[in-house]
C-alpha cells in the first residue's frame, strides 16, 4: 500500500468516518459545531465551552454589510454568472493581509509577550520605534468595536478567559500613553487573544475569519444572483483615467526607414 497521502484529521472506511478517531455519526448526535471546529484546529475535543466560545466567535465573523472587500468580490463574481462555489471562492480569495489578515500577527504577538513577560507598554513602544503599527486595534468605522467586548463577557462567563485575553486589555490601557490615542480592541484582536487562551496556532487565524463568513457569503452571492442585475461593475462616469494622453503607435524597429 502506497505511503504518499498521510493524515492524522479522519479515516474514511467503507461505510464508516472518522474524525480525530470518533466516529463522525457519534459527534454529529452529541457534539457541537463549535466543538468539531475545535477538534479539527487542535485534535482534541474541547474539555469545557471552548466549542460554545467557538461559535460565538464564528458569529461574530458572519457578516459585515457591503463594507468588506471580499464580500464586494463575491458580488462581482456572482454577477457574472458563475456557479455559487465560484462566488464564495472568490471572496475566500479576497481574504489577506489587509484584511481578515489581522489576527495571526495579533496573535503572535500577544504570544511571544505573555511568554517573554513582556508589558504592554514596552511592546507598544517597540512597534512604535519599528514604525509597526498594533495589529487587531482601533476600525475604521466602529469607535469602539461592538464584538469584541461581546467576547470578552462570554469568556469570562465560560472560564476561558486566561493570560492573552487580559494582556489584550493591558494594551488598550497603553496605546493612549504611546499612541497618543485610545485604540480599543476589535474583534481580531478579540479573537486573537482568545484563540492563544485556547491553545490554537496562531497560525489558524484566519481560520476563524473564513470559517465564520462564509454562510454571508453564500447570502451575498444568493440575493446578487435573485434580487440583483447581472453584470455589477463600476459605470463609466465613476471611473477616472489616469494614464497618457493618446500617442501615436511607433512602427516595429524592422520596418522603420
Amino acid at each position: 500500500m502506497s505511503e504518499f497521502w498521510k493524515t492524522s484529521i479522519s479515516e474514511v472506511r467503507p461505510n464508516e468516518i472518522y474524525v480525530r478517531g470518533y466516529a463522525l455519526e457519534e459527534l454529529a448526535a452529541r457534539r457541537s459545531f463549535g466543538d468539531i471546529v475545535h477538534l479539527l484546529l487542535t485534535g482534541e475535543l474541547p474539555a469545557g465551552n471552548e466549542g460554545r466560545l467557538i461559535e460565538a466567535i464564528l458569529v461574530t465573523c458572519c457578516e459585515h454589510s457591503l463594507a468588506s472587500p471580499s464580500v464586494d468580490a463575491v458580488r462581482f463574481v456572482a454577477s457574472s454568472g458563475v456557479p455559487l462555489q465560484t462566488a464564495v471562492a472568490a471572496g475566500v480569495s479576497s481574504v489577506g493581509e489587509a484584511h481578515g489578515g489581522a489576527i495571526e500577527p495579533c496573535a503572535r504577538l500577544l504570544k511571544s509577550a505573555v511568554e517573554r513577560g513582556q508589558t504592554a507598554r514596552s511592546l507598544l513602544e517597540e512597534l512604535k520605534t519599528q514604525n509597526r503599527r498594533m495589529p487587531g486595534f482601533g476600525h475604521s468605522l466602529h469607535t469602539r468595536d461592538p464584538r469584541a467586548p461581546l467576547l470578552f463577557k462570554l469568556a469570562k462567563q465560560w472560564r476561558l478567559f486566561g493570560p492573552h485575553s487580559k494582556f489584550v486589555g493591558d494594551i488598550e490601557a497603553a496605546t493612549e500613553a504611546v499612541f497618543g490615542k485610545l485604540l480599543p480592541p476589535n474583534v481580531d484582536g478579540a479573537i486573537a487573544g482568545l484563540m492563544c487562551d485556547m491553545n490554537v496556532d496562531p497560525a489558524l487565524g484566519k481560520a476563524f475569519f473564513i470559517i465564520g463568513r462564509a454562510p454571508g457569503y453564500v447570502a451575498h452571492a444568493h440575493e446578487q444572483v435573485t434580487a440583483e442585475r447581472p453584470f455589477k461593475a463600476a459605470a463609466h462616469d465613476e471611473i477616472t483615467y489616469t494614464g497618457p494622453g493618446r500617442r501615436p503607435v511607433p512602427l516595429p524597429t524592422d520596418e522603420r526607414k
